[in-house]
């Protein structure tokens, strides 16, 4: 598993590039500045971004675009609850976990575990951080009105306002299907159309 963990050459992070090397022993991680990866294009494949949230909260958001460079790499983010996380999601597009500084060893394996295989993990309930949660459509809805994972996928790439031939380029399937997905994602959720304000959909795994 190759990571990059963005932050600076601290005991803190040392500790945590530690954990990651012990357990995983096949592992590469390698330690760059945020600055470093906004300021150039990152040629590497990584399967996971480590980044430390103090980092972020005085980064400017001209420079969050530069993350984008990197869309297929999952983020993972270290943080307390008194930054904004606000920011961190709206702006980070792959964003796929965010969890306390404080938390656990076996919370920390496990998020990144999750992150990693395309999962989300978070230490908070995200729509609470959320200004523009009208509705919630989150996992356990989406299950219980019969979403499957494919359809949950591509539902919230519609309400993070992506256009079929966008989720089709990406999930590399026609816009034939995506829109046969769409038409059966409405008739589940029992509704003509998706919201017109858009917000993020999340998968949460919860620490606890």
């Amino acid at each position: 598993m190759n990571v990059l963990y963005l932050g600076e050459k601290n005991i803190g992070s040392l500790g945590i590039i530690r954990i990651v090397e012990t357990s995983y022993p096949e592992s590469n991680i390698v330690l760059k500045s945020v600055e470093e990866c906004t300021s150039k294009i990152l040629s590497e494949f990584y399967d996971i971004c480590i980044i430390d949230g103090k980092k972020l909260e005085a980064t400017p958001l001209s420079s969050f675009q530069k993350f984008l460079l990197m869309p297929n790499v999952p983020i993972l983010i270290l943080a307390k609850k008194e930054q904004p996380l606000h920011k961190y999601l709206n702006y980070l597009s792959n964003v796929r976990g965010m969890i306390e500084y404080e938390s656990g060893v076996e919370f920390f394996l496990n998020a990144i575990n999750v992150v990693q295989t395309g999962g989300y993990c978070y230490s908070w309930d995200i729509y609470a951080l959320k200004s523009n949660n009208s509705a919630l459509f989150n996992e356990e809805y989406c299950e219980s009105v019969g979403l499957t994972r494919r359809e949950m996928e591509i539902l919230k790439m519609y309400l993070d306002g992506a256009t079929n031939k966008e989720i089709s380029v990406k999930l590399s399937r026609s816009q034939k299907t995506i829109s046969a997905h769409k038409s059966n994602i409405l008739r589940k959720i029992g509704t003509k159309r998706l919201p017109a304000s858009s917000f993020r959909m999340e998968s949460m795994g919860h620490q606890g």
